[in-house]
């Protein structure tokens, strides 16, 4: 998400998808998970939608413990927050996409939770370098990483999650 194909970059960039999404929203609970390859609550569900967007300008990729893109144990940390309040909802993924993960299992967990999953892609299909400090990421071979969006799998993911994509 710090690739900057998108400019300032991918997570700036959702950062203020996910501030105009709440500052639309007029009733219901909203709840805020950040993910990387492990998810974690930044905020439970909640009516108050200021206090989750005072929470927004936080989020950084810096303050993950773990590299990755674990969108399925993130639609599952969701439906838990859901089944919890005993609550159905729709979840919103902002993902650049899914690394070729097996999404069946959390996409099975959502529709038993009635919960819809709805995805708004970051990135570009061209792609971008990911900035790192002397330099860019790269792979075991010594070659520079290009993260492109992966327009088919996040596709996929909001259709089969019966909600939309973006």
């Amino acid at each position: 998400m710090d690739a900057e194909d998108i400019k300032p970059s991918r997570i700036q960039l959702a950062k203020l998808k996910v501030l105009d999404i709440l500052q639309q929203r007029s009733t219901g609970q909203t709840a805020l998970i950040a993910y990387a390859g492990e998810p974690f609550v930044v905020s439970p569900l909640t009516n108050d939608a200021k206090t989750v967007a005072a929470l927004v300008p936080s989020l950084s990729t810096d303050i993950m413990p773990q590299q990755g893109s674990n969108v399925s144990r993130a639609i599952e940390k969701a439906v838990d927050l859901l089944n919890n309040a005993g609550a159905r909802g729709n979840i919103l993924v902002i993902s650049d996409g899914t690394q070729g993960q097996d999404l069946d299992a959390a996409i099975r967990t959502a529709q038993q939770a009635q919960a819809r999953i709805s995805v708004i892609g970051i990135g570009s299909s061209n792609g971008a370098p990911i900035p790192s400090s002397g330099g860019f990421i790269k792979d075991k071979q010594g070659n520079i990483v290009v993260v492109k969006q992966e327009v088919g799998s996040l596709r996929k993911l909001a259709s089969q999650g019966k909600g939309s994509y973006s």
